[in-house]
């Protein structure tokens, strides 16, 4: 069993939280046309200060999770970017479980969510395989 490199896994999960963001930002572009007239308030297409400062701090704590998650399953999967794949994939599973929330309570219609959500699986897969290839023990 190896050491889990902490100040890479922070480092690293950064990166790949910054990249998340930015994926993201330009899929919300595109595709959120639908889930920002049901948010209302053109919060998602002009958000706030304080929304990017929400959203940023989440997605670094995500990028950083994905990372430790990375450094976790590694010794069984090996290095590499089937990992960072499999890394993503969690990543993806657990996010959109959370903002599931959003259609499950009918605060936003499905139609609005999935687009996104389904942009969101190869974004996440991307920002993981970055992290994971700075990622060093």
């Amino acid at each position: 069993m190896r050491i889990i490199n902490w100040s890479r896994i922070f480092l690293c999960g950064l990166v790949t939280g910054i990249v998340w963001t930015v994926l993201s930002a330009i899929s919300a572009w595109f595709l959120g046309a639908d889930f920002n007239a049901a948010v209302g308030g053109n919060s998602i297409l002009a958000p706030s200060l304080d929304l990017v400062a929400v959203l940023l701090a989440l997605n670094l704590a995500g990028g950083i999770w994905a990372m430790w998650l990375y450094a976790a399953i590694r010794p069984r999967y090996g290095a590499g970017a089937r990992t960072a794949v499999v890394t993503g994939l969690s990543w993806w599973v657990v996010g959109t479980l959370a903002d599931a929330t959003w259609a499950s309570f009918g605060l936003v219609p499905v139609k609005s969510f999935l687009p996104l959500s389904a942009a969101a699986l190869p974004e996440m897969i991307a920002a993981a395989t970055f992290g994971a290839w700075l990622y060093r023990e």
